[in-house]
């Protein structure tokens, strides 16, 4: 990696913990992070984070059992998170997406999932709660 290169991973470290005071700030929620990762892409580097929103209004309601208000919350998030402009990075927030074929027929053969590999995204996008914070920037 170059110098360059090396303390723009450095500041999309400050770019996190700036998304994630200001959604504190602005929602009153926190951004859990349970995974970290940089990976290359053509012309680039992204700093991958997975991870979850909480809301302790909606776990004091019934968090678990509150898809549309998650999905609600989430929504006004992502549209916030790509409001947001950080000099040389790009924000991208997303549910998880990659839904893979193995934890579907995992799932199914264990008879956790009766529906067809399409019925099964849509449900995963519609319940998932885990969520993908990617800050991407060009290699120079």
């Amino acid at each position: 990696m170059l110098k360059n290169d090396i303390e723009k991973s450095k500041r999309s470290l400050l770019v996190r913990n700036e998304i994630i005071d200001k959604l504190n700030k602005e929602f009153e929620i926190g951004f859990g992070i349970s995974y970290n990762d940089l990976y290359g892409v053509k012309g680039g580097v992204v700093r991958r984070l997975k991870g979850y929103i909480s809301s302790r209004e909606l776990y004091e309601r019934g968090y678990n059992d509150n898809d549309k208000e998650f999905n609600e919350l989430f929504d006004k998030v992502k549209n916030f998170i790509e409001k947001l402009e950080f000099e040389d990075f790009k924000i991208e927030f997303n549910k998880i997406n990659d839904l893979g074929w193995y934890e579907y027929k995992n799932w199914k053969n264990n008879g956790g999932f009766e529906g067809d590999f399409e019925e099964y995204k849509r449900y995963k996008i519609e319940k998932e709660r885990c969520i993908i914070l990617k800050i991407k920037w060009e290699v120079e």
